[in-house]
């Protein structure tokens, strides 16, 4: 294997590619630069908006005190109790706590018997022989 300098042997490939690589990563930097410019553009944009509505609700509020104050109130008042409600849970009853859950549901197990009794002759009648039910 001869020895001496590698581009030499190689026909200075290895310079090509490094030339490529750089051009490559100069492009990129070069995009990322734009796309930052146009970030700091729209982020410009979007704030000097944002500062203009916030003076314009500024002078509506200092035009109408009282119907901003009482707005205030109840877009307060109103968030207060969507939360209250999403981040409480409900509250147990004594009879919850302290009965059993087959007392608790007597009530309910008797109303469904009594329904079963009420349809007890027709479920009779439905399973006797059709010469039994007529006659």
């Amino acid at each position: 294997m001869p020895k001496g300098n590698p581009e030499r042997h190689n026909g200075g490939a290895d310079r090509g590619g490094r030339e490529q690589t750089q051009a490559v990563g100069q492009k990129i930097q070069e995009g990322a630069a734009q796309v930052g410019q146009r970030i700091s553009e729209g982020y410009d944009t979007v704030r000097e908006e944002a500062a203009r509505r916030y003076r314009r609700a500024e002078g509506a509020m200092a035009r109408n005190p009282m119907p901003s104050v009482l707005v205030g109130f109840g877009v307060g008042f109103g968030l207060g109790l969507v939360l209250t409600t999403l981040l409480t849970r409900p509250e147990e009853t004594w009879a919850e706590r302290h009965i059993p859950d087959r007392l608790r549901h007597a009530p309910d197990s008797l109303a469904n018997l009594a329904e079963s009794l009420r349809n007890l002759p027709d479920a009779i009648a439905r399973r006797l022989p059709s010469q039994l039910r007529n006659g």
